[in-house]
């Protein structure tokens, strides 16, 4: 009986809540604001140039055979690296003076090299380590009825043919095909793809499909054109074996990662018939030439152009103890590459085995793209104020036991993959650890391989990736684990705080998050970030652009004072996980909902605790009726078209999911339902009045404002 009415007693108090929320006239409160003094930006301090008893200077107008000194300097940083193994104890510093440095092979460290050394600028002069090798001698032409310059580029092998150029320090495009948007897929000819034994509905990897007959022409150099394919979260690079126009069958030589669906977009690359917009170009590997629109200003006289012709600039295998400070590393090219993820899907008795020159790759995250810069095995390898732009794959990629680096207040800007990788065999502990990127500035990543990330981490522990601005990548901002489910997982105890992540994604690939991970970590926290603009694919496969997203087995993660808002999806979505905390975070005006949980499991999934949670009529909680295992308590909740009148589905008045259903279940647990006074929510200045009612019910205020994160100048 006394069960009863207590049952009884709850559900009219949650009615009488609701109601109040109706028909609740109360005058509206007026907001007290703080006084915020945005922080400055830091200015990285180059220091004085002192020359040391062992230092070394090179300059481009020196000599190897030189003595290395200021008034002698050698040449080449080939020839600085070899002076120093002699340098004896203590520390080495290497100047370089103002100019370019071509690395037209890696620059190799390891075991034998001097440690305690740094490689560096000197001060207020910009130099710049290039993987790129000048084009000029054009004359003018015409090409497809506009004006055109061409030059001759001698490809005696696949080694002179480049898929990468710049002018000015901007990476130009290759002619591709349509010029807006996308073409579909007629037909993904699924009965000649061969499926994963494991995973089928998402991994079949086909070398065919069919497109439709308008989409498709007789391509001069149709063994140079490239199918790229955007779909799921991953975008396919499929080089073409053969085309038939008259039935719009495509034969490529690198087989799809994942399935291909009717209606997947997908356009061609280096496509000659379509070379027609200014800075855009071509190489015909047939003629040996260089075809390029020209944009405002150019001449065959003053232009000069670089063409990518390294892929890495410099590796470290077993190093130790050496940093590079103020260098500027550009321009260098790729190549498809055989990946290892699914290279044995097809096998010999295949009809197409004998079109196939690469193997698929992995579909996750540019996982198996090179990096310019390898780190593997060593120890203090640090950069620090440097450059990283026009790096056609991942830029830094630190693995095999890596430990104690870092990468500080450094720039990556127009990256092909991922900005930072960090990477660490499946061991348990991890050996890859204490990794640091703080301060950096990431910007236009993943620009040839979508699918890529900010800053990477998988199998690594103990690391820093703190107060860094991410921006205008296709893909996740930063994504820590790599184990799905609840297996052991070597990754464990990273800082994720104080970034600023905004326009990821852009509406190009599905199931992403401004912050993403995967698997167990007890000890990892993500605190003090700042997220929006994270947008998906909106066509019909289209989904998922979260702002945090804990994916399958995330659990024991801490998730607090963080602000995330307008993102095209939930603000915050947990697949599936074990007791986590999100604590004090502000979510406001997801797309889609402010707040969701996938996958109802017999363990508690979540504590949800002093949260400010806004919308504008749409769900507090995305399809609450179905998920049971997660606890919330002391939260406000606010919608700015409803007012407290708030649901955990589809607006109406009497819908099944406002508040007394919603209480019923348990939720809403000393909960309030007011406006939390922002400064202006409707331009998204989220400063919290002083007198808010999420501060009276435990609310504590945190510092948003994206000036207080120190960002790279």
């Amino acid at each position: 009986m006394n069960m009863l009415i207590s049952k009884i007693t709850a559900f009219f108090t949650a009615v009488f809540i609701w109601l109040g929320t109706i028909f609740n006239v109360a005058p509206p409160v007026e907001g007290i604001f703080p006084d915020i003094t945005p922080a400055q930006k830091t200015v990285f301090d180059e220091g004085e140039f002192v020359m040391g008893s062992n230092d070394i200077v090179v300059s481009p107008d020196g000599d190897d055979s030189n003595d290395g000194t200021l008034e002698s300097p050698l040449r080449t940083p080939e020839a600085a690296k070899e002076k120093a193994k002699s340098a004896g104890d203590g520390a080495v510093t290497v100047w370089f003076r103002e100019g370019t440095y071509t690395l037209l092979s890696p620059l190799r460290f390891d075991a034998s090299d001097k440690s305690d050394i740094t490689y560096r600028s000197y001060p207020d002069e910009k130099v710049e380590f290039s993987g790129s090798k000048e084009i000029s001698g054009f004359t003018e032409t015409t090409v497809n009825g506009v004006k055109a310059f061409v030059t001759d580029v001698p490809i005696e092998s696949d080694s002179d043919y480049f898929r990468s150029l710049f002018k000015d320090g901007k990476r130009l495009s290759r002619s591709n095909y349509p010029k807006e948007g996308t073409f579909k897929i007629a037909d993904p000819k699924l009965d000649e793809a061969v499926p994963s034994e494991w995973a089928p509905d998402f991994f079949t990897h086909s070398v065919v499909f069919y497109a439709h007959k308008d989409n498709i022409m007789d391509f001069a150099n149709a063994g140079d054109v490239e199918v790229k394919v955007m779909h799921f979260w991953c975008d396919e690079h499929m080089p073409i074996h053969s085309v038939d126009a008259s039935t719009g069958r495509i034969e490529t030589t690198k087989p799809s990662a994942m399935k291909l669906r009717v209606d997947d977009n997908f356009i061609y690359e280096n496509v000659k018939e379509t070379l027609s917009l200014p800075g855009e170009w071509y190489l015909d590997r047939s003629e040996e030439k260089l075809y390029y629109i020209p944009e405002k200003g150019d001449t065959v006289e003053n232009t000069v152009l670089y063409a990518g012709d390294a892929e890495q600039l410099i590796t470290f295998n077993a190093a130790e103890n050496i940093s590079f400070r103020g260098i500027d590393f550009t321009n260098t090219d790729w190549e498809h590459f055989d990946g290892v993820h699914t290279g044995k899907a097809f096998d010999p008795s295949h009809p197409l085995y004998k079109n196939i020159r690469y193997g698929a790759a992995h579909p996750q995250a540019a996982f198996e793209v090179p990096a310019a810069i390898l780190v593997s095995a060593s120890s203090d390898i640090n950069f620090t104020d440097c450059r990283f732009e026009n790096i056609s794959y991942t830029a830094v990629k630190f693995e095999n036991a890596s430990k104690n680096c870092s990468i500080t207040s450094c720039l990556f800007n127009e990256i092909g993959a991922n900005a930072v990788f960090i990477h660490g065999d499946f061991v348990v502990p991890a050996s890859t650890q204490n990794i640091d990127v703080t301060d950096c500035h990431i910007s236009n990543y993943g620009r040839i391989f979508n699918n890529a990330i900010g800053i990477l981490l998988t199998h690594a522990i103990d690391c820093d990736l703190t107060n860094n601005e991410i921006h205008d990548g296709w893909y996740t901002g930063i994504s820590v684990g790599w184990n799905w489910g609840y297996t052991d997982n070597s990754t464990n105890n990273i800082n994720i705080s104080d970034n600023l992540i905004y326009n990821i994604g852009n509406g190009w690939l599905s199931d992403m998050g401004g912050i993403y991970t995967l698997g167990i970590q007890p000890d990892t926290v993500i605190s003090g970030n700042i997220i929006y603009n994270v947008g998906c694919d909106q066509g019909q496969y289209g989904y998922g652009g979260w702002g945090i997203y804990l994916d399958e087995g995330s659990s024991f993660i801490t998730v607090e004072n963080n602000l995330v808002y307008d993102c095209s999806s939930q603000l915050f979505h947990q697949h599936y996980g074990e007791d986590n905390i999100v604590r004090n975070n502000i979510f406001a005006f997801g797309g889609d909902g402010q707040f969701r949980i996938t996958k109802n499991e017999e363990h508690n999934s979540l504590f949800l605790e002093n949260n400010i949670l806004v919308g504008e009529d749409n769900p507090m909680y995305w399809n609450t009726t179905d998920v049971d295992w997660f606890e919330d308590n002391g939260n406000l909740y606010w919608d700015y078209k409803n007012g407290g009148n708030v649901s955990s589905g589809d607006s109406g008045l009497f819908e099944s999911h406002k508040i007394p259903f919603m209480m019923g279940k348990g939720y809403y647990n000393n909960a309030i339902f007011e406006d939390p006074l922002f400064k202006d929510a409707e331009n998204r200045d989220f400063t919290l009045a002083t007198n808010s009612p999420a501060v009276a019910n435990g609310f504590v205020p945190f510092e948003y404002d994206a000036g207080t994160i120190t960002l790279f100048e």
